[in-house]
């Protein structure tokens, strides 16, 4: 009954009271919403982020129902704390939008009474104060150096009382699934927990632990359980965040087309999730879909503006669809930021060279050289000092960039066409020789990967594209083959070998480019 009805009633019972024999008093019946409580706290140990948004709703309904016991009310109340916690912490682990759940559990927890007969107010204060500085999953930036003042101050904050709050909710944690659950979120980011076995780790949960809400966290402590979150999901199919889980394991395992289904299946039921974003991106820019792969860097930069691997995908991607300048503009962003610098000015140095910007190319690439040691940066950085007539400089850094790969058969061609331009030819030929030999089983390896990419189970439009790129890679090698055959004739013949001469003569005249150079030098060797 409506609290106005009532007072109305009420007032006319009193108002003719007067003229009736015995007076009648209206006493409210309470509203038994214990079967939603119940309904609520089954939702909490189901576990999945939609049953612990559901019990949410539940429990902020409960606490507006009129004439609801008070006790209930503060069980309801106690119970959106509990839940609104939960969710704060499933968004921080998995890398959601913050959607505002922590603020919400401690405006909760202010509402309390707190009464004795309640779940003390003050250590579920300080658990939520932790959930608040646990580390927080982020699209790319994990691990990197605090942006600011106030990201140093938290985990400086988080370092000075570690050992505290480790204690207190190893202690807390078999109280409820709120404090069992983040007793599990810390230790499992920590070297102590690494050290733990798992039935250490669970013991201070006690009989929660076999609850759907601790399995999933329990499957996903230390490393991906993918049997144990198949199962879960199996189970429940509303545990639909474990596919983006189960989406990194397949990543891992270099299963795209199965590791994009996944995240496909996540994205679909949860858009706004930086980190998946940032997945499917990184699945199609491996799977030379960088249309897409530029899309979705796009759609994580615009949930999180400052997730630099996104920027830097962004970079790669437009680099890989010959858009120079735009490319140029993310990596300015990058070093504006002083984000993954060594990257950026790497990829900048890289637009620029295609660009035909020479000397702007080479200042970034020294730049890049100081910050990351890797194959790519001296490689780049020859071929940058090859078109400034640079020959020493650029020998040298083909001959480090060979060092550190030695299986990159394009650094070993632009290697010995130095060597050729500066008539070293004993190095011409051993090096033009060697780099054959890796570019014959470059084509070899490249034929069986088309084999494999035509028998998958791949969309036919990611198919074709990883196929025409394949063809395009041997074509390219092709051609860098006819030229080491040409170049090591002419260093064999320079070196008065006539027999090598004339084997490697024989191999191109019938090239288009090197044909008719190539039966000269055999007119020469009769």
């Amino acid at each position: 009954m409506h609290s106005w009805r009532a007072a109305f009633i009420i007032g006319l019972a009193l108002a003719i009271g007067g003229c009736a024999p015995h007076q009648t008093r209206l006493v409210a019946r309470p509203v038994d919403v214990s079967p939603r409580l119940a309904e609520a706290d089954a939702l909490i140990q189901a576990g999945c982020f939609d049953c612990l948004r559901d019990a949410l709703s539940t429990y902020q309904a409960v606490r507006t129902v009129v004439g609801a016991p008070p006790a209930a009310v503060e069980v309801a109340t106690e119970g959106v704390v509990r839940a609104a916690g939960l969710l704060a912490l499933r968004e921080r682990e998995l890398g959601f939008v913050d959607d505002g759940y922590l603020r919400m559990a401690k405006d909760a927890l202010a509402a309390r009474s707190c009464d004795a007969g309640f779940q003390p107010c003050q250590p579920v204060s300080q658990i939520l104060d932790i959930i608040d500085l646990l580390p927080t999953r982020t699209a790319g930036t994990i691990g990197r150096a605090p942006s600011s003042d106030a990201q140093l101050e938290r985990l400086q904050e988080f370092s000075r009382n570690r050992q505290s709050w480790q204690s207190l909710l190893r202690d807390a944690a078999g109280q409820d699934s709120l404090t069992a659950y983040a007793w599990l979120s810390f230790i499992c980011g920590t070297t102590e927990g690494l050290a733990m076995t798992l039935d250490a780790v669970l013991a201070p949960v006690g009989g929660d632990a076999d609850t759907p809400l601790l399995m999933f966290k329990r499957a996903s402590c230390f490393f991906v359980q993918r049997a144990q979150l198949e199962a879960l999901l199996t189970r429940d199919s509303r545990f639909v965040e474990v596919t983006y889980l189960l989406g990194q394991y397949a990543m891992g395992q270099r299963k795209l087309d199965e590791a994009d289904q996944l995240f496909q299946q996540a994205y679909a039921w949860h858009p706004q999730w930086p980190v998946l974003t940032l997945a499917i991106a990184n699945v199609a820019l491996t799977g030379e879909e960088f249309d897409r792969s530029l899309e979705f860097y796009g759609k994580t930069l615009e949930l999180e503006p400052r997730a630099a691997d996104a920027l830097l995908g962004k970079a790669r991607s437009l680099t890989y669809l010959d858009q120079h300048e735009p490319a140029i503009a993310v990596t300015d962003q990058l070093l504006a930021e002083r984000w993954l610098p060594g990257d950026a000015y790497y990829w900048r140095a890289l637009n620029e060279a295609q660009l035909g910007r020479i000397e702007e190319a080479w200042i970034d690439i020294e730049a890049a050289d100081k910050l990351l040691i890797n194959d790519q940066v001296p490689k780049l950085a020859g071929i940058i000092a090859y078109r400034r007539l640079q020959l020493d400089v650029a020998r040298t850094k083909f001959e480090t960039s060979r060092t550190r790969n030695p299986n990159d058969c394009e650094t070993g061609f632009y290697l010995g066409i130095v060597f050729a331009d500066q008539r070293v030819w004993d190095r011409t030929a051993d090096t033009f020789v060697a780099t054959a030999r890796c570019l014959e089983n470059a084509e070899q390896e490249l034929m069986r990967d088309i084999e494999r990419i035509r028998t998958s189970k791949d969309p036919p439009a990611r198919q074709a594209r990883q196929i025409a790129r394949r063809e395009q890679q041997i074509a390219s090698g092709r051609r860098m083959l006819a030229t080491s055959s040409f170049n090591t004739a002419v260093a064999y013949y320079s070196l008065s070998r006539k027999e090598e001469a004339r084997q490697f003569a024989e191999r191109v005249v019938d090239d288009e480019q090197f044909g008719e150079r190539a039966r000269e030098i055999l007119s020469r060797l009769k």
